[in-house]
């Protein structure tokens, strides 16, 4: 058995990519990978069909107008054509998309069990691979375990394609860039956000508190989004706060985490949680879960999948808006980020009594 490197990367784009416009083939003597666009093919047999007897192909295509990165697609598609079946194999037969079986095996391996119960749940029956990631995407520490997992699945089917050619492959990564731009702590990143979100929504008319829940009222060092609580009138138009919460989203989503509005009514009754569709209306996505799906425009009422206690929407770890209090003790970059600057706002008032 031959022994070949190969680029990790460029094999998984080649098996990833190609489309019926598009074939991918593999050099058993380099262990480069060439994806060849059928168009390149066709334009490099017609400059065949042109060249006068005994022309080289590579002063034709040196000689023709194409700019540099076409010469050398085309320079690719003849070597491929030279070497077909023989130094050159087409790589049409492998297969490196997950299958069942990867579910099953992953969510065995989550340490976090309410995470691994979601996920058991998630595989069972059709539809298991949509749910599968949609429990994923919410999970910031397993969403990358996933992806881990994923791509070692994927080297392993790889290797044993190629092992059936007679290939014991090494996996050439390419190198990480020296430097790379500074990212903010996540816990400060959604903070700040959490504060913009604090400062719009405490303006619109129907709002009547603001508080934070979740993991970043507890010394997470790694939280997975960020949460608030929203208490509104019942005839409060949910549009801008929605928008608002699109925007904390984004935020959230810059450094891979998620981010979710929950809403409760004047009388402390959990309504659901803002719709994060910019546009919604009755019946307007077949895919929405929403049990009443736009009858109260922007109210994403999931009842079978999220509820709020009473308890937390009585008395929720830390009010925001229009009254800062605490009930529980706050973490000092809590304090820091978001509190502190609430507390200078003329409207706000600040409460310690409840701390504990």
């Amino acid at each position: 058995m031959r022994k070949l490197k190969i680029n990790w990367i460029d094999f998984e784009a080649a098996c990833d990519g190609p489309t019926s416009e598009t074939k991918s083939y593999l050099d058993l003597e380099t262990g480069a990978v060439l994806v060849v666009f059928d168009e390149t093919a066709e334009q490099l047999q017609e400059l065949l069909a042109e060249a006068a007897p005994g022309a080289s192909v590579e002063s034709l295509i040196a000689q023709s107008a194409e700019p540099a990165g076409q010469k050398q697609a085309l320079r690719d598609a003849w070597h491929v054509d030279e070497h077909l079946a023989g130094r050159v194999i087409a790589m049409a037969e492998v297969e490196l998309r997950e299958n069942y079986r990867d579910l099953e095996d992953f969510t065995a391996t989550v340490p976090d069990e309410t995470v691994r119960k979601q996920l058991v749940q998630a595989i069972q029956g059709r539809g298991a691979f949509r749910r599968f990631k949609d429990v994923i995407h919410g999970c910031f520490r397993e969403r990358k375990l996933w992806f881990a997992f994923q791509e070692q699945r994927q080297r392993e089917r790889a290797a044993e394609w190629l092992a059936a050619q007679d290939i014991e492959v090494e996996w050439v990564m390419p190198t990480p860039p020296l430097e790379l731009p500074p990212r903010p702590p996540p816990r400060q990143h959604l903070l700040a956000g959490v504060l913009k979100f604090t400062r719009a929504v405490g303006q619109l008319p129907g709002v009547k508190g603001i508080a934070l829940i979740g993991s970043l009222t507890r010394d997470e060092p790694e939280p997975k989004d960020a949460d608030v609580l929203v208490r509104v009138s019942d005839d409060m138009d949910l549009a801008p706060l929605a928008k608002a919460g699109r925007q904390l989203g984004g935020h959230a989503q810059q450094l891979g985490r998620g981010a979710d509005v929950f809403l409760a009514d004047e009388r402390g009754g959990y309504i659901g949680r803002a719709c994060h569709w910019r546009e919604c209306g009755p019946s307007y996505r077949a895919s929405c879960d929403a049990l009443h799906c736009g009858r109260r425009p922007y109210l994403h009422d999931d009842f079978r999948d999220v509820r709020l206690d009473a308890s937390l929407i009585a008395a929720p770890p830390l009010d925001l808006w229009p009254q800062v209090r605490a009930r529980v003790p706050v973490p000092a970059d809590v304090d820091r980020v978001l509190l502190a600057p609430l507390r200078t706002q003329p409207e706000a008032r600040f409460s310690a009594g409840d701390s504990a």
